[in-house]
């Protein structure tokens, strides 16, 4: 297929996608009438730390955030008669889960609880005590528990990812999530302050498919009447992100605007809403945030168009995608970015455009940036592989891998470069000249067509392959393989890290090391760096505490810097007695957890602390406790 005729189906795909979200989006809030009334989910407080399509680090935020002023242990209760449909416990996500299905099909999810409240904890207990994991993923098929409207389900904390707080959700009967304010739960949060703009940047497009090119950051002025950015001078297609937010009365919060839009004089150039969108498309945060300012400025600037991979429902009006290719002139434009009460602020901006000419009708806007240049690039055409397909260890990785147009793309290598152009909604591959590393793409994995380059650089200590672009997002998980050099293949301990390009700060990549090849899905496509891990787990003293329930739990202090604590293959013993052995990353503790677990005076704890590699500190040791401690 050529890529005129790839270009033409995402238009007519994209085209059919925005007009069946806008109806979608309007049918997934139908369950919500004026007669279903919902109740507050907590007695911790009545104001939010975050509320619906904040940005967060790898999807739209996709409930409301209720603060629970830094303690743990305030009741949870039923919003909504219900059955309990799934419960979760976990140190990642939303930790302690609770998710209530009701009369009308629709769902409520209480995340990051203390634990269940007595029976449903017990219940889930004696799954988890069969096999002493930690982790669980339970749904009800037949007999379930049910629960009143204001019944006590848990109680709050911080389990999974962030401070103490509760994370509650409405969704659909799809189990898509929907704005909770959309209820009557907004009457119970006091809000008439306006959004506040912060920064604009301008991110400058090339003239073809327009393509991201860089970026620009102007800072706002308050005025009397709102925000001005002032003049702006621009030559060529540029797109417009704000970095804004919300305010509520009496808390320190920042906060999504509910909605944005960008107008020239009569003429509504773009308008978007956050009421709801699918689970399957919340990773399309980084295309209506810009991914590129994300990644390098770590601040959520929203777009004020869109790119053809964004399949986000939340866009109610565009001309033109709201890409601003305008003739020469002056251009007065106005974005309003209103909260979900009504309260509305405006910024004003004159966009001065020279050397252009105006575009009308622009259907597709590209996802992606292009490598950059490299002006010791020397590349040749590479139409015969070194090693031929069929006799590759990528055709013997199984059919899925193998991409018939691969033998006859155009690669380009210099020193360690490889480079190709991968397309969507196909199996595609990126591969070094020797075949001996290459990055797998399943069909959804991109969101639109990519031309990137990769380098591989080796070193006696380490491997890093580096990417152009880099710090893209991904639709679907990419597969990374390596068969790795003579010289590694005897190191042991071996690690996979993606590297920030913008910090070099290293993130582990859980991936499997066997038979002298590296295997690790990867979410994004971003710099990677293979080395050894030697240090094993720093452990602490282990101590006999109660945790809020009133139980006694061994809770033992642990770190590791490189690959992280595996707590999932740790053992921990209490004189000589197995336990479910839960993990608190953000505190840094492992614990030993048993409901019949009551200590002596002297106590044997016995572990083995492992880290990502299988690095392993190993202790046996003597803990005293007295009655009444």
């Amino acid at each position: 297929m050529s890529h005129k005729l790839q270009v033409l189906l995402i238009l007519l795909i994209g085209l059919i996608s925005f007009s069946s979200s806008l109806v979608a989006q309007e049918n997934r809030t139908s369950f919500l009438s004026d007669t279903v009334e919902y109740a507050w989910p907590t007695d911790a407080t009545r104001y939010l730390s975050s509320t619906f399509g904040e940005t967060r680090s790898a999807h739209l935020h996709s409930g409301i955030d209720i603060r629970t002023w830094g303690q743990e242990g305030y009741k949870v209760f039923a919003a909504r008669d219900g059955e309990v449909y799934r419960i979760g416990i976990g140190p990642k996500g939303y930790g302690h889960v609770i998710y209530l299905k009701h009369n009308d099909g629709s769902f409520t999810v209480y995340a990051h609880l203390n634990r269940f409240e007595p029976n449903l904890q017990e219940f889930a207990d004696s799954i988890r005590l069969q096999n002493y994991q930690y982790e669980l993923d339970f749904r009800f098929h037949e007999q379930s528990m049910e629960y009143k409207k204001g019944d006590i389900i848990g109680y709050s904390g911080s389990t999974g990812v962030g401070p103490p707080h509760l994370h509650f959700e409405i969704r659909d009967p799809d189990l898509n999530p929907i704005n909770p304010l959309l209820t009557n739960l907004k009457n119970h949060v006091e809000d008439n302050l306006p959004p506040v703009f912060s920064q604009i940047a301008i991110e400058f497009l090339s003239k073809e498919n327009y393509r991201f090119l860089d970026f620009e950051i102007f800072s706002a002025q308050k005025t009397e009447d709102g925000f001005d950015f002032g003049d702006i001078t621009v030559s060529g297609p540029v797109g417009l992100s704000v970095n804004v937010h919300d305010k509520a009365n009496r808390a320190p919060n920042s906060y999504a605007v509910h909605s944005l839009m960008m107008i020239h004089e009569s003429d509504t150039l773009f308008h978007s809403v956050k009421n709801g969108f699918e689970f399957s498309q919340s990773g399309d945060m980084f295309l209506d945030r810009s991914f590129p300012i994300l990644a390098q400025t770590r601040r959520g600037f929203q777009r004020l168009f869109k790119v053809s991979g964004n399949r986000l429902p939340i866009y109610k009006k565009m001309i033109n995608q709201g890409v601003l290719h305008l003739d020469k002139g002056s251009y007065p434009i106005q974005i309003i970015a209103e909260d979900i009460y009504g309260n509305r602020s405006t910024a004003n901006l004159n966009l001065r455009v020279e050397n252009s000419g105006r575009q009308h009708d622009i259907q597709y806007v590209a996802t992606y940036p292009s490598p950059k240049n490299n002006p010791n690039y020397n590349p040749f055409s590479w139409v015969e592989p070194t090693v031929p397909y069929d006799e590759s260890l990528i055709a013997s990785s199984g059919p899925e891998l193998y991409s018939q147009n691969s033998s006859n793309a155009v690669f380009f290598t210099t020193r360690r470069y490889a480079e190709t152009t991968l397309s969507p909604g196909k199996m595609d591959v990126l591969h070094t000249a020797d075949q001996k590393l290459w990055l797998q793409f399943p069909n959804e994995s991109l969101y639109d067509t990519l031309s990137v380059r990769m380098e591989v650089l080796y070193s006696t200590n380490q491997i890093d392959i580096e990417l152009s672009p880099t710090k893209l997002p991904l639709n679907r998980s990419a597969k990374f393989n390596f068969i790795l050099p003579e010289e590694f293949k005897s190191k042991e301990n071996l690690a996979l890290f993606s590297v920030d390009p913008y910090r070099n700060r290293e993130r582990f990549i859980s991936a499997e090391v066997s038979e002298g090849m590296i295997r690790a899905n990867l979410n994004e496509l971003t710099n990677l760096r293979v080395r050894e891990d030697r240090i094993s787990p720093w452990v602490g003293r282990p101590e006999i505490v109660r945790n809020l329930a009133g139980n006694f739990i061994v809770r033992i202090p642990v770190k590791d810097e490189d690959s992280g604590v595996d707590y999932t293959n740790s053992k921990i013993t209490v004189n000589g007695k197995m336990g479910i052995i839960e993990f608190d990353p953000e505190n840094n503790f492992l614990m030993y957890y048993h409901p019949d677990f009551s200590p002596s005076e002297t106590n044997t704890v016995k572990y083995n602390i492992l880290d990502g590699v299988g690095n392993s500190t190993t202790r046996e040791l003597e803990i005293l406790f007295r009655s009444g401690s």
